[in-house]
């Protein structure tokens, strides 16, 4: 039996385009975009699974840093009981 998947959301910047962005100079190779947060949406068994993910794309040895992770819940709707007015 297949595990299901989660959906996750990540809040990632870079360190380096920060600091960079503070004394008003250019990062030489990721936009001022990273100075922010950026919120990107993974799937995965568990939050170290996402981790995993973000990491292999946005590693932390360039500067990358997760600042939270969320997981979106799926709301199921349910036919309202009763008498309506």
């Amino acid at each position: 039996m297949s595990e299901k998947r989660k959906k996750f959301e990540v809040s990632v910047y870079n360190q380096q385009v920060r600091e960079m962005d503070k004394q008003n100079k250019e990062h030489p190779n990721f936009s001022r975009e990273w100075a922010r947060l950026n919120f990107l949406s993974y799937e995965g068994a568990d939050e170290q699974e996402v981790i995993r993910k973000v990491h292999k794309k946005y590693p932390e040895r360039k500067g990358f840093v997760i600042d939270k992770i969320v997981e979106m819940k799926e709301y199921e709707f349910v036919k309202p009981v009763g008498q309506r007015f």
